[in-house]
This record gives structure tokens, sequence and C-alpha cells, in this order.
């Protein structure tokens, strides 16, 4: 291993030690090396995992406190960049830190030709696709509290300079601090594409999209609800390419699930009518069969019976 590569941490932030993590996992050690290569996992409660893999395992009360960061339900998933805060509290020596999502898929067999191209680059951060946010994007409306132009990535594969975590991270805890005294609800908190995106570049920070600075091929990288695809399909595709998000069937129908509820939920009128009519019912035999009725329309609607 040369020098340079002793000097980039890779880790692979997850939940659990499944099929996927155990191949992205080897995967990255192939370039890495076993003793840069670790799991980064921000939960209550620490998954099965073999001593023989390098973990930083973190929450609330565990290597970060939520007197400096703000905690809620969905943090895990909503705010990655405290895995670069926790991974620069527990590992030293390193200029950059790596940091990936297990349904991000490197199609080249050799991890050498993906990230060797980035031995050369010295930007203190690297993100697919940064630049000017969308109006349109779920989370535009957090990027308020950042007094400055909104910018986004997308945060399946980043990079990060060390030596620049230290800031952000200060600047997340006076978010934490604003949050609390005036009792902003979690909704309004950026997420960490946002809050990157953004910050670095108001930090004046030297900041490109990765994928620019790559060969690679990213046209089938994404993060909406419209995209995904399941292992099986995408199985034998080979080359240079790099996709974004491939899913095991358990997780696939999950996130399919999860966003068929958020859509439903979403639809006001609907809810709304439903909650009235049903609330409003006082006789249980009617209340029952109009639940059963509605059940039966929905069933048609998604052509269950058919």
């Amino acid at each position: 291993m040369s020098a340079n590569k002793q000097k980039n941490a890779f880790a692979l932030r997850c939940h659990e030690f499944g099929e996927k993590e155990q191949e992205f996992y080897a995967y990255a050690k192939q370039y890495f090396g076993s003793d840069h290569t670790f799991l980064v996992v921000n939960a209550e409660k620490k998954p099965k995992i073999p001593d023989t893999v390098s973990t930083i395992f973190f929450n609330n009360g565990k290597i970060l406190s939520s007197q400096d960061y703000l905690w809620f339900d969905e943090v895990a998933w909503k705010c990655g960049d405290y895995c670069y805060y926790a991974l620069h509290k527990e590992l030293k020596g390193y200029d950059f830190i790596w940091l990936a999502e297990p349904d991000l898929k490197i199609c080249h067999a050799d991890p050498s030709s993906f990230f060797g191209e980035f031995e050369r680059y010295s930007h203190d951060f690297l993100a697919p696709f940064l630049g000017p946010a969308s109006e349109k994007l779920f989370f535009y409306p957090t990027a308020k509290c950042l007094e400055a132009p909104p910018m986004s990535c997308l945060f399946p594969i980043t990079r990060l300079k060390t030596d620049k975590i230290s800031r952000l991270g200060d600047i997340r805890k006076k978010l934490t601090k604003d949050f609390v005294s005036n009792n902003r609800p979690p909704q309004e908190y950026p997420n960490d594409e946002i809050f990157l995106a953004t910050v670095t570049r108001r930090l004046g920070m030297k900041c490109a999209p990765l994928d620019k600075l790559s060969s690679a091929n990213f046209m089938m990288f994404r993060s909406d609800k419209d995209t995904m695809f399941l292992d099986q399909d995408v199985e034998d595709v080979r080359g240079r390419f790099v996709m974004h998000p491939v899913l095991s069937e358990k997780e696939y129908l999950r996130k399919k699930e999860r966003i068929f509820s958020s859509v439903l939920r979403s639809s006001k009128d609907l809810m709304l009518w439903v909650g009235d009519t049903l609330a409003k019912q006082p006789d249980v035999r009617i209340k029952k069969e109009l639940q059963n009725r509605f059940l039966k329309e929905l069933r048609k609607f998604l052509q269950i019976d058919q």
C-alpha cells in the first residue's frame, strides 16, 4: 500500500452487516486495506458484527452527545454527516475520510479503477452532483437557517478532508443550540446533503462534484422515489458504471412500502374524509362495514384480486 492510500480511511455507513454490507466492505478493503476500512453505525443498539471487522459504533450517548448534536427519530437516516464527526473523534492520522452507503454499486471489479482516480485531488469536499439546490428539493426549505445560497448533492458516497470536519461539526453544534433554545421542530433541521453542500461552500472550502472528477458513468446514480434497482436485475452489469440505489429484495419491498405509505398519508383530502367519516359514525357495526368497503375499493385500486 502506498503512502497516499494510508492517508485515506474508508467507512461504510450501515445499520446491519448483511450480505450487501459484507460484499461492499470486502470490495473497499481491496483498495484501502483492512487497517483503514471501517463500518460506522449510528444506532441505539449495536448490531451483530464480527470482531474482525473494525466498527465505529455511536449514538447520542456514545462518542457523540445529544447536548452537542440535535437527536431525533430519523437522525441516523437524515444526518449522515454525524458519521464524519464520530469518525473524526475515533480515527487519527488520515488526510481524507470516504463515507459510503451499502446500496451503492461500483460495477468495475477492480476498486482501484474508481478510487485510484481521486488520489491526485486535494479537495476539501467531494460529492456526486454537487451544485445549487433546486427549490423543488424536499429539504430545500431547511437551508434557511444556513445563511447562504442553498446547495445540494447526493450522499451515497462522499469524501471529506479531515482537517475541515471539526469546523463543520461546530456549525452543527451551533444549529443544535438554536433549535433547542427556540424549540424548533426537527423537520426544519438541514439534512446531510443540504448541510454539507451549503456550509462547505459558505466557508470557502474547495469543493467539486465527485462525478465530474471520475471517468465512471453516473447515469444510473439517482436518489428519488421512482428510481431503484433490484440486486438480481443488475448483478451482471460490468464496466465503469456507478449505480444507486441497488437493493436486496427485503430493502426494495421495505422502501416501496414506505413510499406508498408516505404518498397515501400526503393525500390530505382522502385522509381527512376517511377519518371524519369513521369518527362521526357511532354505530360500531356500520363503521366496520364502511372500513371493509373502503378496503375493498383500495384492493380494486391496487388490482389485488385481478
